[in-house]
């Protein structure tokens, strides 16, 4: 059997179909929706516009950001954190949390799954 997502690969983003989802899109990279089906990483870019909430969610798996670009307010397990680029956020699995962006500013973030997920929401 010849396993695709075990050959290493190169590939830009731009090479990612843009999902649309009513709140943001998202260029899946690796995972079970990624342009790279692995089993055990999930990676990707997530751009919310401006003035824009994420739903309120959880997964049962851990979840960092990076921000790439912009800023906006992650709220993770009751606690509100302002961030901008260059700023980290871990996200325990099982963790209600939310995206949010002001009238003034759009954000763009790396995220990585540490595990198998699938996002349809």
């Amino acid at each position: 059997m010849d396993n695709e997502y075990l050959k290493p690969k190169k590939f830009n983003e731009k090479e990612i179909k843009k999902k649309i989802f009513q709140d943001r899109w998202v260029r899946f990279a690796f995972g079970s929706q990624g342009l790279v089906n692995s089993q055990n990483l999930n990676l990707g870019i997530v751009e919310f516009d401006k003035d824009k909430t994420s739903l309120m969610h959880s997964h049962d798996v851990e979840e960092s950001l990076y921000v790439l670009a912009g800023k906006g307010i992650v709220e993770a397990g009751g606690t509100i954190y302002h961030v901008k680029k260059g700023d980290f956020v871990y996200i325990p699995k099982n963790t209600e949390h939310t995206i949010i962006t002001g009238n003034n500013s759009r954000i763009r973030i790396l995220f990585v799954f540490g595990g198998e997920i699938h996002i349809d929401y």
